[in-house]
């Protein structure tokens, strides 16, 4: 019997670059004042504010995107057009919250670097040391917001956690954005049409094993909470 046309692998593949290429296209509209500022303003200190203004609107796009490669990964489709401003407006309110946060955390950090490297140089790889981490916090936070309801308070202290207790796949993570960082240095024209949604792909296919590890373990401690609170009624 032959295949229809959606079992075969040409039409799969049409349907993922589709979707990376849509969705992508969604994440730059969104983030379409950064992408202005950046144009007509050079990245210095004196202009380190405006850069931070003109990147507010990146959480809520960036948490968007993940949940429709989460989606992605897991149904093997996606409606990229309903998806990704379905995920933007669900996950808008965290996202944006979590994301000024983190946003002013770097705004401290690169304005601390660099006064740190005019005035006291040796602290300056300290705060370098800080950048990287919170860095590091963000490639687990935004997935975990998109998958999870969790508060915000808990969100930077699961993050935090997640990064060493899932430490290859921290390392898995971090080579995926190396490799195309990499590929966006030596084609960035072409690379800007999809290396956002790309690299979300591949970091939320990362986490899969991690995000029924951490489930397994929520659903655990919900069902322990029960328990308490069962023994103390009774």
């Amino acid at each position: 019997m032959s295949k229809s046309i959606i079992d075969r692998p040409i039409y799969t593949i049409v349907n993922y670059i589709y979707a990376f290429l849509t969705t992508n296209f969604y994440f730059l509209l969104a983030n379409s004042l950064f992408i202005i500022v950046f144009f007509l303003a050079d990245f210095t200190i004196q202009n380190i504010l405006l850069y931070y203004v003109a990147l507010l609107p990146f959480g809520p796009a960036i948490a968007a995107l993940f949940g429709v490669m989460g989606k992605l990964v897991r149904d093997k489709v996606t409606q990229p057009t309903k998806d990704y401003w379905y995920y933007y407006r669900k996950n808008f309110k965290i996202a944006m919250k979590y994301w000024l946060i983190q946003a002013t955390i770097f705004l401290i950090l690169i304005i601390d670097i660099y006064y740190a490297q005019l005035f006291i140089s040796f602290l300056a790889p300290l705060f370098f040391i800080f950048l990287i981490v919170s860095g590091f916090i963000m490639l687990y936070a935004f997935p975990i917001l998109t998958k999870f309801e969790v508060k915000l308070k808990n969100l930077f202290f699961v993050s935090f956690y997640a990064n060493f207790h899932y430490f290859k796949k921290t390392l898995l993570n971090l080579t995926t954005v190396a490799a195309f960082g990499v590929i966006f240095y030596v084609l960035p024209g072409v690379a800007t049409l999809f290396i956002t949604s790309v690299t979300c792909f591949f970091i939320m296919f990362n986490l899969q094993t991690t995000f029924g590890q951490m489930e397994q373990q929520l659903s655990y401690n919900d069902n322990q909470l029960a328990r308490d609170n069962h023994e103390q009624i009774n």
